[in-house]
């Protein structure tokens, strides 16, 4: 069974869309957790109202604002399934993303698989080109360029043991894949883009000075690097990053 975290805070307006993307999967042995963080608008009812239409939705119901971080980390302690995927509230799936990448993982033996993604706007609307994955990545390939979009993640629940998502971090999905790469998992991807990733002006990706002082953080002090590793590493990121969105 797959095991879906989905954290939510004040995202009445996209919640349902996701976890119907979820619901609309060609692959159906899954839970889906739903991790409200004291939303103040209607995302709570939202969530219960979705439970309520298929056993297979838990609602968690964070008692105070607690983070992404720790929030998707009390779905893992709350995850029953073999595997575990994240799915972001304002993300959508492609109905066979499940299915493909379970057939992936056990083809090649992985512990953690990826897709391409497509990005959509507030609307729903693709915009821009497909973001495209290589077949394989590696520790040292993702300290140039994170190739792993958030929501495009499955991985063994196993893993989870003894790494969690780290508070402190920008980008603290970035930095979990590298935890888990550096300590051997082996990785793959799926050039086929099974995900959705919806940018909008709100979005925490948007501000790109701070992103890039997130990464730089994250070189320096979750790596250890020293300042001329860590620049040289930032350099390379920042032109991969200029290729990914502008050109």
């Amino acid at each position: 069974m797959v095991s879906i975290i989905l954290p939510a805070f004040n995202n009445e307006v996209y919640l349902v869309k996701a976890v119907e993307s979820v619901l609309a999967q060609t692959y159906q042995d899954f839970e889906v957790i739903i991790i409200d963080d004291k939303s103040t608008d209607d995302t709570l009812a939202c969530a219960r109202n979705l439970a309520e239409r298929d056993k297979r939705i838990r609602v968690i119901a964070n008692p105070e604002n607690l983070g992404v971080v720790q929030s998707r980390n009390k779905g893992f302690s709350a995850a029953t399934g073999d595997l575990i995927a994240f799915l972001d509230s304002d993300d959508l799936w492609l109905p066979e993303k499940l299915e493909k990448q379970i057939d992936l993982m056990e083809l090649k033996s992985l512990d953690l698989c990826y897709t391409a993604y497509s990005i959509i706007d507030a609307d729903g609307k693709i915009h821009g080109k497909t973001y495209h994955v290589p077949e394989t990545t590696s520790f040292k390939k993702m300290l140039k360029e994170n190739v792993i979009g958030n929501s495009s993640v499955m991985l063994r629940k196993s893993l989870t043991d003894n790494v969690k998502i780290r508070e402190g971090y920008a980008h603290e999905d970035y930095v979990m894949w590298l935890e888990l790469l550096r300590n051997g998992a082996k990785a793959g991807g799926i050039n086929e883009p099974l995900m959705l990733y919806r940018k909008t002006d709100k979005g925490r990706s948007f501000n790109k000075m701070s992103a890039a002082k997130g990464r730089f953080h994250i070189y320096r002090d979750f790596l250890g690097f020293d300042p001329v590793k860590s620049l040289l590493y930032f350099s390379v990121y920042a032109i991969n990053g200029a290729k990914k969105h502008w050109f």
